[in-house]
């Protein structure tokens, strides 16, 4: 993962963050420059000390709501704050000075 990335989300309070692949498809994130759950949740939102994060851009190769689920859990096992986003989506920000 991008060191600069993780700079740029430090401490942020909602960290939107690309997960097209699982874990076990860790490979083919790699070679098609994308992230896993796993990277989204422990090699950003984490590291970065993110205060939400919210998954996007989920590959079709994820059909029904059982695999959306897993894909949840990966992170959250890491990064219990973690929500997913499909068409549509909106998620309250509280406002912080």
């Amino acid at each position: 993962m991008c060191e600069n990335i993780t700079r740029l989300a430090k401490n942020a309070d909602v960290l939107v963050h690309e997960a097209t692949f699982g874990k076990e498809d860790a490979d083919l994130a790699y070679n098609y420059y994308h992230s896993t759950t796993e990277q989204a949740a422990k090699k950003t939102a984490e590291e970065a000390g993110a205060k939400r994060l919210i998954l996007t851009h989920i590959s079709a190769r994820y059909q029904g709501e059982e695999a959306l689920k897993q894909l949840l859990k990966e992170a959250r096992d890491i990064f219990p704050l973690t929500e997913a986003a499909h068409d549509f989506s909106s998620f309250p920000i509280e406002r912080t000075l």
